[in-house]
């Protein structure tokens, strides 16, 4: 008795998500197209740096302070030294860029020093309003004390006579100092003075930005 003789069939490789029995080739970059992004631990990217120079705000007030103070008697040294004392009423110059000066100065300090802080900005602008404000009455008190003297020696007065000094109409007269300077001023001191904190801030500004 004869039986159907079926060969047996031979085992076949396992097949490979490629296909035809190859192994399947890793994905290839897309040019072209969107790129993947680097994950980060947690999926959020790392905090951005700071922008512009960081400071010491204690430090840049302190110095600030100094160079309002230093920046304001300049301003009545030089208000003093351009007014007119010889006559018979002292005559007063004002002038911009002295104000000017003083602003960028106070800015220059806080900027170094503090870094980019806005606040500290607006701290240099107060002491820079400050000290052009201190300046034009103490050298208001200074053009007032030179006067005195000139009209003193001019009348022939004793050696004896006590003339007082700046810092006795500053300090012993500033209400009568002040309204005379309030009579004497007009628009464009306003205007100088204001512009002192607007040269703080703009100095202060660039250079704490670098």
């Amino acid at each position: 008795m004869s039986q159907n003789w079926q060969q047996p069939q031979q085992p076949q490789p396992p097949q490979q998500p490629g296909g035809y029995g190859y192994p399947a080739q890793p994905p290839q970059p897309q040019y072209g197209g969107p790129q993947q992004q680097p994950q980060f631990a947690g999926g959020f990217p790392p905090p951005a740096p700071p922008v512009g120079r960081q400071g010491n705000p204690a430090l840049a007030i302190l110095a600030a302070v100094v160079a309002a103070a230093v920046g304001g008697l300049l301003y009545a040294f030089l208000l003093s030294a351009m007014a007119d004392t010889d006559g018979a009423e002292p005559k007063v110059k004002q002038f911009a860029y002295a104000g000017v000066a003083v602003g960028a100065l106070v800015g220059f300090v806080i900027a170094k020093l503090g870094g980019r802080n806005p606040a500290l900005w607006v701290v240099g602008a107060v002491l820079a309003l400050a000290a052009v404000f201190f300046g034009e009455l103490y050298g208001y008190a200074m053009v007032a004390a030179d006067w005195v003297s000139n009209y003193a020696d001019k009348a022939g007065a004793p050696s004896t006579v006590d003339i007082p000094t700046a810092n006795d109409f500053f300090f012993d007269q500033f209400g009568d100092l002040f309204d005379g300077w309030k009579e004497d001023s007009g628009f464009l001191t306003y205007l100088f003075i204001a512009l002192s904190p607007v040269a703080a801030v703009s100095t202060a500004y660039r250079l704490g930005n670098r």
